[in-house]
């Protein structure tokens, strides 16, 4: 608190009761705890769209959204859920050519075992062995153009969830992400 606010215990912005006691303010919660709850990654997926479309990020790019009509729901955080699908969408329209973007969803299992998965597919991308390993390692160890993949690994594993990044043959590259599982939230 402030000492304005110790000393009239109201602020000049604040309401009155007119006899010097502070009107009461609905409480927040606070900002500081974790933000894990149930969280549609279908509607979080189509936000981030929208918003790198905005941004001009995107711009050129065939992006083919693979999403199922209903909701996903997985246990985690939004705020870094969002980031990790701006992350891996960022990632993947710097790498993309003329074969553009494939992204897909798979819903969670119908007993809350197994948490919702999504895939980042870029067919022309090139990840050398190298910088496949850096990027299980730490995100300073790998270039600037990989830099966004191994910031999102990391984001993941912080909310319980699991990256992994497969290879082509000769290029393409393929990033699953596994999202924890809802769990039996009917139950």
């Amino acid at each position: 608190m402030s000492a304005a606010r110790d000393w009239v215990g109201r602020t000049s912005g604040e309401a009155g009761d007119g006899v010097g006691h502070p009107a009461r303010a609905p409480r927040l919660e606070s900002v500081e705890g974790p933000d894990f709850h149930q969280v549609d990654v279908a509607a979080l997926m189509r936000e981030s769209m929208e918003l790198l479309e905005a941004a001009r990020r995107i711009h050129g790019i065939a992006v083919n959204l693979e999403l199922p009509d209903e909701a996903v729901l997985a246990r985690t955080g939004l705020r870094r859920t969002r980031q990790v699908l701006l992350l891996l969408l960022a990632h993947a329209a710097d790498l993309a050519g003329e074969s553009g973007v494939r992204v897909s969803l798979d819903p969670p299992d119908d007993f809350g075992d197994e948490g919702p998965r999504f895939q980042v597919v870029t067919p022309d991308a090139h990840l050398s062995e190298r910088e496949l390993r850096a990027v299980f390692l730490s995100p300073m160890l790998v270039g600037p153009t990989h830099r966004r993949l191994a910031r999102a690994r990391e984001l993941v594993e912080s909310v319980g969830g699991t990256l992994d990044v497969v290879r082509g043959a000769e290029s393409g590259l393929t990033v699953t992400v596994e999202l924890p599982a809802p769990g039996l939230a009917c139950w």
